[in-house]
């Protein structure tokens, strides 16, 4: 184990830990909503809060916790985290994700059939959606707003995307800000997760019943992939509105570079540095 510590493979294996930690705790999550209905909108966002802070206080000091493609394109674009990292990375996150999705599916294997006959759903046909929602992200959302084709009106695919972009720009913002050693109001780096997992039930509080909250690639992919291989069909590739799939990939990805640019643009240049504090430290470099 000690070669591996400090080594690109190492990084990797902390970015699968902290994935499938995060996608553990938010989907299994979620699984006790819609099996149970003992957690409402407000416990779901509390437990991805807390899924996101344990997640990076397992990983962070591996691999920094990205868990997440689009912190990975923001550092990549202006944090200097090495290009030839962003592919490993990635995969190790998609790939944590579709774990965490497979426990879940097995913690819950008594529920899934009961459950599709009580809300009268085939699996892989419309409607499942409903249960698949478990697994990844719909708009809007299944189990608050409803999956008929009234309710598919309430919310434009241009609407998802906005939204998505958004909230995962504002994420970014959170997190950049929450990690920057010339912020002299950061709460420094052994409380930063705590905080960035605060940002996290906000932006779930504030957009689950629109899109259900991706913010993040890989969340949503992998555990879409598994979902296909177990027979959600079409529901996950390409989803029911056929577009699904590649908005929960892209819209987190602009709005994380939204959300650097915001940040390094309109927010770093303007924070006022503690005395004494060099020029040089202007510069953080995330590997």
């Amino acid at each position: 184990m000690n070669r591996l510590q400090g080594s690109l493979m190492g990084e990797c294996l902390g970015e699968f830990v902290g994935t499938f930690v995060l996608v553990l705790i938010g989907d299994g999550a979620t699984a006790v909503a819609v099996f149970t209905n003992a957690y409402d909108l407000t416990a779901v966002a509390l437990m991805w809060g807390f899924a996101v802070m344990l997640a990076v206080y397992i990983a962070a000091g591996v691999s920094g916790a990205h868990i997440n493609p689009a912190v990975t394109a923001c550092f990549a674009v202006f944090r200097k985290f090495p290009k030839r990292k962003i592919v490993p990375y990635v995969l190790s996150q998609v790939v944590g994700a579709f774990t965490a999705a497979f426990v879940v599916f097995m913690f819950w294997r008594g529920f899934w059939t009961p459950e599709a006959r009580k809300l009268g759903v085939v699996i892989g046909q419309p409607g499942s959606q409903k249960l698949m929602m478990i697994f990844s992200c719909f708009y809007p959302n299944p189990g608050i707003v409803g999956a008929t084709p009234q309710d598919f009106a309430k919310v434009t695919a241009g609407t998802a995307f906005f939204v998505e972009a958004l909230l995962t720009m504002f994420l970014l913002l959170a997190v950049l800000a929450l990690i920057d050693t010339r912020n002299s109001q950061a709460p420094g780096s052994n409380m930063a997760a705590l905080f960035i997992g605060l940002a996290v039930v906000a932006i779930v509080g504030m957009g689950a019943p629109l899109t259900m909250d991706a913010v993040n690639p890989a969340r949503d992919f992998g555990p879409r992939l598994f979902g296909y291989l177990v027979g959600y069909g079409s529901i996950a590739f390409p989803g029911p509105r056929g577009c699904e799939w590649w908005i929960y990939i892209l819209a987190p990805i602009v709005g994380g570079i939204a959300g650097g640019l915001v940040y390094d643009g309109l927010v770093r240049p303007f924070l006022i540095l503690a005395p004494g504090q060099a020029a040089a430290d202007s510069s953080q470099e995330v590997s």
